[in-house]
């Protein structure tokens, strides 16, 4: 029932409020960020994620990004609260990179190894199935150093451990995504293209409207 009303509340919003800006970045957003209420079955998750969308839809990108990768919704969905350092998992550190910050479109691009990296980077984050409670177990983290290719000039993440180490490590694995800023900001870009203006982007377009505007 919550997940109705939830549904039925922002579908109201969309339909009766005067257009602006907010509320076409926020639907843009949930597309990007895609998730599915019929994985995670949660209505007071589906609002707090919509709400967190919302909030960041005309801010900071780099932003939006740490916040949603620890958002409960994706936490479930993309299976990051089942990302243990036993048994990495890979789902959401492969979006991380695919479908949220740099496309497959670059040449070279992020590899696999960055991906195995990457999620053992993301191990920890868990919602507690009683309370529902998100929090980070130092227990479930990996604390090796994530070493990652020439894409990203062979850095390496610390392996960090105790209470603060998901977020140190978090930090430090969306800086090194961040410096790649022309792949990020012409992937972005794209898609901001394709919502408002024309899903098409031949040469003349990628030379005169995406480049100038990333």
């Amino acid at each position: 029932r919550r997940l109705r009303s939830f549904k039925s509340w922002w579908a109201g919003r969309m339909l009766n409020q005067d257009r602006n800006i907010l509320e076409k970045m926020t639907l843009f957003w949930h597309n990007h960020f895609s998730t599915e209420t019929s994985i995670y079955r949660n209505g007071i998750f589906a609002y707090e994620h919509n709400a967190l969308l919302r909030q960041h839809a005309l801010g900071n990108f780099k932003q939006l990004v740490r916040h949603v990768t620890i958002d409960r919704a994706m936490l479930v969905y993309l299976n990051g609260a089942r990302n243990v350092k036993e048994a990495p998992d890979e789902n959401y550190a492969r979006e991380l990179m695919e479908l949220f910050t740099l496309g497959k479109e670059n040449n070279p691009n992020y590899t696999e190894p960055d991906v195995r990296a990457a999620s053992r980077v993301l191990t920890g984050w868990s919602i507690d199935e009683t309370s529902e409670v998100m929090a980070f177990d130092p227990v479930k983290h990996a604390t090796d150093n994530k070493t990652f290719s020439s894409f990203f000039n062979n850095t390496i993440v610390a392996g960090a451990g105790g209470p603060t180490a998901g977020d140190t490590e978090l930090d430090a694995l969306l800086n090194m995504i961040f410096t790649k800023q022309v792949e990020v900001a012409e992937f972005i870009i794209r898609k901001l293209y394709r919502w408002f203006c024309y899903y098409i982007i031949d040469a003349n377009t990628e030379t005169n409207v995406i480049k100038p505007l990333a």
